[in-house]
């Protein structure tokens, strides 16, 4: 009879895990989890100061080589107004 009882019980928790699961989106799949990672870019550096900033939230600026991504308008004026004169 001890037996019957751990597995009733072992069965009872199982089914009680599979519909938490269900009805959550288990623990790190949640829908609100999911639309806030989809809000953060990557974090890039700014290539005149070296401040990590969210791609994002980032000043952005075509280069010949590719895209720029700053902390700030000033930084960004700053990259540009150094790299036009030795050109």
């Amino acid at each position: 009879m001890g037996l019957f009882r751990i597995l009733m019980f072992a069965g009872v928790a199982l089914l009680a895990l599979v519909i938490f699961k269900r009805v959550t989106g288990g623990i790190r799949g949640s829908r609100q989890d999911l639309e806030e990672d989809e809000r953060l870019g990557r974090l890039v550096q700014d290539p005149e100061c070296g401040v990590y900033v969210d791609s994002k939230e980032a000043v952005r600026r075509k280069a010949p080589d590719g895209e720029l991504f700053f902390c700030s308008e000033k930084c960004a004026k700053a990259h540009f107004a150094q790299a036009q004169p030795g050109e």
